[in-house]
């Protein structure tokens, strides 16, 4: 456990060790909300935001191919086309 100090800004410095230790890079947000024992800071994201692309595929199972780009356009405008035709009846 560490002490900080409140600045007359009213900032405090999160210690590098418990930075390094959390990967929190500089800009990382926070949110700060007040419980039973004291204040909470928790990272806004606790995953950096990723493309379809990068991580396509970290689900599948062994032997399943994945559908390429094209196929699951298509798909999502065959289950639209069919849910607008569904709104018409």
């Amino acid at each position: 456990m560490e002490t900080v100090k409140l600045s007359s800004k009213g900032q405090i410095v999160i210690p590098k060790a418990m930075r390094d230790d959390m990967h929190l890079p500089p800009g990382t947000e926070f949110v700060i909300s007040v419980t039973a024992t004291g204040i909470s800071l928790t990272p806004k994201t606790l995953f950096p935001k990723a493309a379809g692309r990068e991580v396509r595929g970290c689900l599948a199972k062994k032997g399943r191919t994945l559908p390429d780009d094209a196929d699951i356009k298509a798909r999502i405008k065959a289950r639209l086309k069919a849910q607008d035709d569904a709104s018409k009846e």
